[in-house]
């Protein structure tokens, strides 16, 4: 049975404008297919939270690298899964906030 999963608010707003830009880059047809592929390695974390490996960082924080371009960091309560973060892959480490 998948755990449920919670978005934080900053995972929720990233998501987004992850999703907007793609969307005015490529069209709603891509932005669409993207996010669908974005639930499916969701689902995938739903049902086996220990799927991906822990931060170097954060023992707390998995990462998962959904694509050459996003990583999306999550935890796992026991109960549910929060997604912490989805960023990019060419943005500063550091400003990650998970050192």
């Amino acid at each position: 049975m998948p755990y449920p999963v919670r978005y934080s608010t900053r995972s929720f707003i990233e998501l987004e404008d992850i999703l907007e830009y793609v969307s005015g880059k490529f069209g709603t047809a891509i932005a669409a297919k993207v996010d669908k592929y974005f639930e499916e390695v969701i689902n995938q974390i739903s049902i086996n939270p220990f799927l991906y490996p822990c931060s170097d960082k954060k023992k707390n924080i998995r990462r998962c690298v959904i694509n050459y371009q996003t990583t999306l960091y999550y935890r796992f309560s026991g109960e549910h899964v929060e997604l912490v973060s989805f960023r990019s892959n060419k943005m500063n480490p550091k400003t990650l906030g998970l050192q």
